[in-house]
């Protein structure tokens, strides 16, 4: 699925440049930030559910990676799986450090980038305000900045853990 996602963000963002109107620019731009942050989260669970049924990355990893903790039940000593959502930067970092992604999360521009598409993401979902402030071409660069640094941490990422980078016809979405 983060392919198509990451397609439906690049489509969603070239449908807000044609756009005549101001509020229908923004409501594709909305939709295109939305789908290229499901795209790496998609890919981040798609590396969790991989390395479950492979069975050759720890345990604990593996849960971290797929949302879930294992405890100890002290009474039966029987090991239990419980729902632990962790975010994706932090799911991110681990994939990084365990691959050796050549991703430095406190100095690269692609980091950067990312974590603040992160913001801009977690503030729409978590929308306080009655409407939306940002113009047209915040919404325009901020995009572009974080869907490229997605591509560009996916595809490191990729290369670190499959060997092998992205498909080019993603490569070729980047802005």
């Amino acid at each position: 699925m983060f392919e198509d996602y990451i397609q439906d963000a690049y489509s969603f963002y070239n449908s807000a440049l044609l756009a005549t109107a101001d509020r229908e620019a923004k409501m594709y731009y909305r939709a295109s930030v939305f789908c290229s942050a499901s795209s790496l989260e998609a890919f981040v669970n798609f590396i969790g559910d991989t390395f479950l049924h492979s069975g050759n990355l720890d345990k604990l990893e593996v849960a971290y990676l797929n949302d879930k903790t294992l405890e100890v039940i002290p009474a039966s000593g029987e090991i239990k799986e419980r729902i632990k959502f962790n975010s994706i930067d932090n799911k991110l970092k681990l994939i990084i450090k365990k691959f050796g992604v050549t991703i430095n999360v406190s100095s690269s521009t692609q980091w950067s980038n990312f974590m603040h598409f992160k913001d801009l993401r977690d503030s729409l979902i978590h929308a306080k305000d009655l409407s939306d402030e940002r113009t047209a071409a915040q919404y325009k660069e901020a995009i572009k900045k974080g869907l490229n640094a997605n591509i560009d941490i996916m595809n490191l990422i990729s290369k670190a853990v499959f060997k092998r980078p992205l498909r080019t016809n993603l490569l070729d979405l980047k802005l």
